[in-house]
């Protein structure tokens, strides 16, 4: 290993400042070594997260600023300019083999080194997975060769949460963790909920993409079929108890027993008490049903998310294929709770495992203030969501919170997941999300987040063979399809269309 820099005064058990020896060169995010000041034997691992240039005669009153408002550079003070590089020190391997943190802080003067990639991968190689880990090789360590190796098994068991700014990679990542692991044996079973229709490279790995509509369960809550009639008050309340009572007598409902039932309550007058107004009610009510009302109806007999699990190593639910929030809201539910309920059910016999990515997570469990207002559907949806995050990890059902905005997310999620692939981020909220609700917790987020590459990303937790974060260059074979063509392509094809009608 090269020396190329000496610590400075004022470091501390997990923080290094370092002086950087001319014509060598510190980049942020890389790895560095420093020796341990009680056993030099043994290499203490660093990694620099700033970098700042000084010069002291560029400092305010100094002559620097002086010449430059003379439009003349200081020479004589090239000099005097050095380059301090900062670092958080992550921590050492013992004698016997234990990850341990600083327990002193470096020394003035101590060397600080530039690791072989041979001396690296002792420390980004040496913790071994779990026995029973299934392991998938998703990139390399950022600037290395070394792979990355990324456990399932544990994010069946403890959850994982991946954020990320749009088009920094976050379903990439996904895609090609899918991809890479449709060779593993035994071969996991995934579940993705795809809100915009990215996700049908995988078909080529022997996934089934199925509109979620073929999974939407009919609707038996009278609150929810008033919701979705769009009723007003007074005709909300009647058909209400329309539907409570032929639910109480065991019939399922239809319109035209919704109807008949709605016009009998109404006549009674308990609800209204005009003959005029009566009448008004029941016709629009009437006029709902037609027009609206067609789902009451349906007939078709939902998919059992179960029954494909069993049968395809992957299930794409497409939620892009129409805007109906409230069925989107209601299907996923469904969804999410017959996997709970079913992993519950056989965890005696060991027989159902699968993991869950979920795309856009904040459209079904939002941060309070975030929800859409008066959704049952929606509520429903979250309070399932945070049930089964809560519990299924130890029956073997892993949930994948996927968000641009992970502020938005209801943080009781946020703080299931165990593992963590963060991709670019700069909003501050959402920096601060991840630093509060996750297992890193680190003030130094806000240094790496936002420089982080497209398809690069920063990993800690269960699933990868590490104690530390660390940053990953994802391998990159399939993408999400996206818009065929860019935005400029499409307006070209639009002129010439109108260039030959006209």
């Amino acid at each position: 290993m090269r020396e190329i820099g000496y610590a400075l005064s004022g470091c501390y058990q997990s923080f290094l400042s370092f002086v950087v020896f001319e014509g060598e060169k510190v980049s942020v995010n890389n790895f560095y070594f420093i020796a341990h000041p009680h056993d030099p034997e043994l290499p203490v691992l660093c990694r620099v997260f700033r970098i700042q240039p000084y010069n002291p005669e560029m400092e305010l009153g100094r002559t620097g600023p002086l010449a430059g408002k003379k439009r003349r550079k200081a020479d004589y003070g090239k000099k005097l300019e050095y380059v301090i590089g900062f670092a958080e020190i992550l921590g050492y391997y013992d004698r016997e083999g234990k990850w341990r943190m600083m327990e002193v802080a470096p020394s003035p003067w101590d060397a600080v080194y530039e690791p072989t990639e041979d001396a690296l991968k002792q420390f980004l190689l040496r913790q071994q997975f779990a026995q029973d880990a299934l392991i998938v090789e998703i990139g390399k360590f950022r600037g290395t060769k070394i792979p990355v190796y990324f456990d399932l098994n544990a994010v069946a068991k403890a959850h994982m949460f991946v954020g990320g700014m749009t088009r920094s990679g976050k379903s990439s990542f996904i895609i090609n963790l899918i991809a890479h692991s449709s060779n593993l044996n035994p071969r996991p079973r995934f579940v993705i909920f795809d809100r915009r229709g990215e996700y049908g490279a995988l078909r080529k790995y022997g996934a089934e993409m199925i509109p979620y509509t073929k999974f939407t369960p009919p609707i038996l809550d009278p609150k929810l079929i008033v919701e979705k009639l769009g009723l007003k008050r007074t005709e909300k309340d009647a058909v209400t108890q329309a539907i409570q009572e032929l639910l109480e007598g065991e019939s399922k409902p239809s319109r035209e027993t919704i109807l008949s039932k709605t016009e009998e309550i109404i006549r009674k007058g308990a609800l209204i008490k005009k003959t005029e107004t009566q009448e008004k009610a029941i016709e629009s009510i009437k006029w709902i049903l037609n027009t609206r009302g067609e789902f009451i109806d349906s007939s078709q007999e939902p998919l059992d998310i179960i029954q494909k699990i069993a049968k395809s190593p992957c299930i794409i639910v497409d939620f892009s294929v129409d805007t109906d929030v409230e069925s989107q809201q209601r299907t996923a539910t469904s969804i999410i709770d017959s996997i709970r309920m079913h992993a519950m059910d056989r965890k005696a016999v060991g027989d159902f495992a699968c993991i869950l990515a979920v795309e856009e997570a904040q459209y079904l469990c939002p941060e309070k203030g975030f929800e859409i207002a008066d959704s049952p559907a929606q509520s429903k949806a979250k309070a399932s969501f945070v049930e089964t995050i809560s519990q299924s990890g130890g029956y073997n059902v892993g949930l994948v919170v996927m968000t641009q905005r992970p502020a938005y997310v209801t943080k009781s999620v946020l703080s299931q997941c165990n593992s963590v692939a963060c991709f670019r981020l700069k909003s501050g909220n959402d920096q601060e999300a991840i630093s509060d609700y996750t297992e890193y917790g680190s003030e130094r987020l806000t240094d790496y987040l936002p420089g982080l590459s497209d398809h690069e990303a920063m990993l800690w937790g269960m699933a990868i063979p590490t104690p530390f974060p660390v940053i990953a260059e994802i391998k990159v074979t399939d993408y999400p399809q996206k818009a065929a063509v860019f935005a400029k392509q499409a307006w070209e094809r639009m002129q010439n269309k109108g260039d030959k009608k006209s």
